[in-house]
């Protein structure tokens, strides 16, 4: 199992970035949202969804993250240069919580549901999900609690 920074700090393919987090308490959402606007990159990221590919992070792309209290998921919204939403992305998560800096961390379970703007959804990374319960990397409650 990966624990994941919402800030991204290690990933060298940004080499300029700015980030943010507001703790929100309201009716409609409890819980920290996170923004991390990627101002530069060594270079764009492309990932495969179904029989096409988008570009996921790019200069000028901003990734709003919601960690909703109480839930074992995240959800990122990626929107692109000109602000239109790429894509919405639920991370499947055993746990979140703030680290001793203040910023939001989830332990990945791997499994993950991408929805794009034309309504096309897609489940991934269920094969990674089945090999880390294979390699021992998560229990079978884990692996359960993922589906």
């Amino acid at each position: 199992m990966k624990r994941k920074r919402s800030d991204r700090s290690h990933w060298s393919r940004v080499t300029r970035r700015r980030f943010v987090i507001e703790r929100l308490d309201s009716e409609e959402f409890t819980g920290y949202v996170t923004l991390f606007c990627i101002d530069d990159v060594r270079e764009p990221l492309w990932v495969p969804l179904g029989m096409s590919r988008i570009c996921v992070a790019d200069a000028g792309y901003l990734w709003l993250q919601h960690y909703p209290a109480n839930s074992r998921y995240t959800i990122t919204t990626m929107f692109d240069a000109a602000g239109q939403v790429v894509q919405w992305y639920v991370d499947v998560c055993k746990q979140h919580g703030i680290d001793e800096n203040g910023i939001p961390w989830y332990d990945d379970l791997y499994l993950d549901i991408a929805l794009l703007p034309s309504g096309e959804i897609a489940l991934l990374d269920a094969d990674e999900l089945d090999r880390a319960l294979q390699q021992g990397l998560i229990s079978q409650e884990d692996h359960d609690l993922a589906w």
